[in-house]
C-alpha cells in the first residue's frame, strides 16, 4: 500500500512527461538528495494546478484516478493534499530510485493502515524509523514528508543526508544545474550523464553519446512550453541528433491526415530545434487547450485495488 500511494503521486509527473518528445512548494529539497545523486526531477504540484493545462485536463476526466486506497482509505486528494514529487537516482540501477512525497498527510491513519500488513516491520536507524513493507521501504522525514525506495541502502543514505552525517547535493554541478532552469516550471530534471547510466536506459548509440540532458514543462498565458536540451559528446553527435530528430517531425508531417494516430500539426509546428556545438535544444510551444486534447487521446489514470 505504501509503495503504491506514492506511484499514484508520481504517474502525474510520467503525464506530464508524455506531453513532450523524448514531476513540494517552491524550491527542490536540496537538504535530502545526497551528494552524489546522478539525476533529478521534481514536479511542483501546487503550480502545475494552478494552470489552464490542469483545467483542461480535468474537464476532459483526463487526470480521474479510479483507486480505492487512495480515496477511501489514505483519505488523499492528489491535487490537493500533495504539493510535490520529487525523484532523485543514486548508484546505477532502477532500484536507486528515490521518491519523495511531500503534502499533507494523516500519518497516524497511514502507520495504522501499515500495521495491517502482516509484512509490515519498523526498524530505526538514527532517530528516524524505516517502515518496510513487503516490496520496498519507507520513512516519514517529517509529517508532510514521505521518502520510498527498493533500495535500503538508498533510504539509508537519504535518512543519513537529512540527519547531517552525509553531505547533500546543494554544492554539487547537478544542483546548480538544477537552478538554472526556469522558476516557473511544474516540472523539470536534470541528468547528469545519460550514458553514464548504464542499466536505468535503453542503451543506443544516440545515448552513448549523450552527456547531460535537462528538460522543463511551465505554462506562460494559455500556452504550454516544454523544452529539451541535451549536451552531446561532440559537435558531430550533436548534429547527428537534430538530424534525427529533424528526420522524425518529417516523417509526422508526411503522416498527417492519416487517422487518429496522425501527429497533430499543432505538434509539429510547435517544435523547433535549435543547435549550438554539442549542445541540442528542443523547444516546444503550443496552447495549452491543444496540448490537453493531445494527452486525453489516451484513457484516464486508473489503478488496481
Amino acid at each position: 500500500m505504501f509503495k503504491k500511494t506514492l506511484i499514484i503521486v508520481t504517474v502525474l509527473a510520467l503525464a506530464a512527461l508524455a506531453l513532450v518528445p523524448p514531476a513540494w512548494p517552491g524550491t527542490l529539497p536540496a537538504s535530502i538528495v545526497p551528494d552524489g545523486a546522478r539525476w533529478v526531477a521534481h514536479l511542483d504540484m501546487e503550480k502545475f494546478v494552478a494552470t489552464k493545462l490542469y483545467e483542461y485536463l480535468k474537464q476532459d476526466g483526463r487526470l480521474e484516478i479510479k483507486n480505492r486506497d487512495l480515496d477511501h482509505w489514505l483519505k488523499i486528494d492528489l491535487f490537493k493534499d500533495v504539493t510535490g514529487v520529487t525523484i532523485f537516482g543514486l548508484e546505477p540501477g532502477e532500484k536507486q530510485a528515490v521518491f519523495a512525497v511531500a503534502g499533507k498527510f494523516d500519518k497516524a491513519r497511514i502507520l495504522t493502515l501499515l500495521d495491517l500488513d502482516e509484512k509490515h516491520q519498523e526498524i530505526p536507524y538514527g532517530g528516524a524509523t524505516i517502515l518496510v513493507t513487503g516490496d520496498g521501504q519507507g520513512a516519514f522525514i517529517n509529517d508532510g514528508l514521505i521518502v520510498y525506495s527498493e533500495s535500503r541502502p538508498a533510504i539509508e543514505k537519504v535518512l543519513d543526508t537529512v540527519a547531517g552525517k552525509a553531505k547533500n547535493f546543494s554544492s554539487s554541478k547537478l544542483h546548480a544545474a538544477f537552478k538554472d532552469l526556469s522558476s516557473g516550471a511544474f516540472l523539470s530534471g536534470v541528468v547528469e550523464d545519460l550514458a553514464g547510466l548504464g542499466l536505468e536506459v535503453k542503451q543506443s548509440k544516440i545515448v552513448d553519446t549523450t552527456k547531460g540532458l535537462l528538460f522543463v514543462a511551465q505554462e506562460k498565458g494559455d500556452s504550454f512550453q516544454a523544452r529539451l536540451q541535451v549536451t552531446a559528446d561532440s559537435p558531430e553527435s550533436g548534429k547527428n541528433m537534430a538530424d534525427i530528430v529533424q528526420g522524425f517531425i518529417a516523417l509526422g508531417r508526411m503522416s498527417q491526415g492519416e487517422g487518429h494516430r496522425a501527429i497533430p500539426a499543432s505538434l509539429l509546428d510547435g517544435l523547433k530545434i535549435k543547435i549550438e556545438g554539442k549542445v541540442v535544444r528542443l523547444e516546444l510551444d503550443m496552447p495549452s487547450r491543444e496540448a490537453a486534447d493531445l494527452a486525453s487521446r489516451g484513457k484516464g489514470m486508473s489503478f488496481f485495488d
